[in-house]
């Protein structure tokens, strides 16, 4: 766990968010205003060669690129020192367990915070291992002598019964993370999963609470966020992204480039949809050899079937909530500009669909350029490390323990997340299971 040195708390202070994805490393510095809007002030990109799926592979090259990207930063940001900032990184894989608690008390009490923080931190032991770390723990519901109840502090009873959503990982990725980082001799102040980060400023509190599915499209993977009751109920993370649909059409024989802007150009996620076919001639990735020709049609043969793979684990996941989903699916990430991406979903799953943006926390008069959907990320983990702030200013701290939160539900939750690799799952007969396939 990275140690905080002693910084004095200043109300003005700018907010710093780091993106450690499997295309790029951003950094983004805003400062919020009182009403909650954020100016953004300056964003960087420099790409990620030594981060795959979300895992830094390398620290020192992944440092040595967060540091220039810092750097960039503080001078198109105008900021004379960054000190401070925040994260939000997804793994290639994490591990969702569902866990419950059981409390007797043997006369009827009244329900006291420190009960529900016993109850979570008895719900913490059950999944923790020396090679599994716990990054964050959702309550799902309370059940007061066999009665739901979503506030259960200050009722009375004789048992409790809580139910968790568990997210856990392999300490190793955690080490790699936070060695990365300490390279940069940064301090973290807020830590975030990538999908809540997302969710935070792409999803509406009613569609939450109502049900509703958040894909976030990438380069190498494919997350999955199912919301309902407004807390993350399911996540999901697929290892093959937008880049393995670019490598499947360069398989026809043109460069990465070629294939990639042809993709954006004039590709589609649904065949039928292709009513008037034409042929592109592109270059050849051997020299000297005649332009590929390709037909559009083709081309979205192509793209429908890699999108049919990448996506069948999530929507047999979706399948298994579909009758807590009241609302529809919201797409984000640099892959989900794929062309007719929202008609494919829709054909596939039978929800509505829309295209998630965080334009709504913009501040007024913001450039253009902010609004654009690969800093999403960025501009949600501003939103959360901001509501963070506010109940816990910077100063000198130890690790923390586990506390009770609602995810998105409440923003104000302690969450310090932990990212593993796939050696490593949980194997434990006190909890239940939900993992990835």
């Amino acid at each position: 766990m990275t140690v905080f040195r002693k910084l004095k708390y200043n109300k003005k202070m700018k907010y710093v968010a780091i993106d450690l994805g499997s295309s790029a490393i951003r950094a983004m510095a805003a400062d919020v205003q009182e009403n909650g809007a954020i100016r953004v002030l300056g964003v960087e990109s420099l790409p990620a060669d030594d981060i795959k799926y979300g895992v830094v592979e390398q620290s020192s090259g992944a440092s040595f690129k967060l540091h220039q990207a810092i750097n960039l930063l503080r001078n198109s940001a105008k900021m004379p020192e960054i000190d401070v900032v925040s994260v939000s990184v997804g793994a290639k894989t994490i591990k969702n367990v569902n866990v419950t608690v059981n409390k007797n008390f043997g006369t009827a009490k009244i329900v006291t915070p420190q009960m529900l923080d016993d109850l979570l931190t008895e719900c913490g032991k059950k999944v923790e291992r020396p090679d599994v770390v716990i990054f964050d723990i959702f309550p799902l519901s309370y059940h007061l002598d066999g009665n739901r109840q979503d506030e259960p502090e200050g009722q009375t009873a004789t048992q409790i019964v809580a139910n968790y959503n568990v997210l856990y990982g392999n300490v190793h990725v955690q080490r790699k993370l936070n060695d990365c980082i300490d390279r940069t001799g940064k301090i973290v102040e807020y830590r975030t999963v990538s999908i809540e980060a997302l969710s935070a400023v792409v999803t509406e509190e009613n569609e939450r609470e109502n049900g509703c599915i958040l894909i976030n499209f990438g380069a190498l993977t494919t997350s999955l966020g199912i919301y309902f009751d407004g807390v993350l109920q399911f996540m999901q993370v697929i290892p093959l992204g937008g880049q393995n649909i670019t490598k499947d059409i360069q398989e026809l024989g043109i460069s990465e480039a070629s294939a990639e802007r042809l993709k954006r150009l004039k590709g589609c996620a649904l065949e039928y949809l292709v009513e008037d076919p034409i042929n592109i001639q592109v270059p050849s990735s051997t020299p000297g050899n005649a332009p590929v020709v390709v037909s559009t049609q083709f081309l979205a043969t192509i793209i429908e079937a890699r999108l049919d793979e990448i996506m069948q684990l999530i929507f047999d996941s979706i399948e298994k909530y579909r009758d807590k989903i009241g609302t529809g699916i919201i797409i984000t990430g640099n892959a989900s500009r794929l062309n007719n991406l929202e008609d494919y979903l829709n054909d596939r799953t039978g929800f509505d669909v829309r295209v998630g943006n965080h334009n709504d926390w913009l501040a007024p008069g913001t450039n253009e350029e902010y609004a654009d959907i690969s800093i999403s990320q960025l501009v949600g983990t501003i939103a959360l490390v901001n509501e963070y702030r506010k109940e816990h200013p910077l100063q000198p701290k130890n690790p923390p323990k586990i506390q009770r939160g609602k995810g998105i539900k409440n923003l104000l939750t302690d969450r310090f997340m932990i990212y593993f690799d796939d050696e490593n799952s949980l194997n434990d007969k006190n909890t239940s299971a939900k993992e990835d396939k």
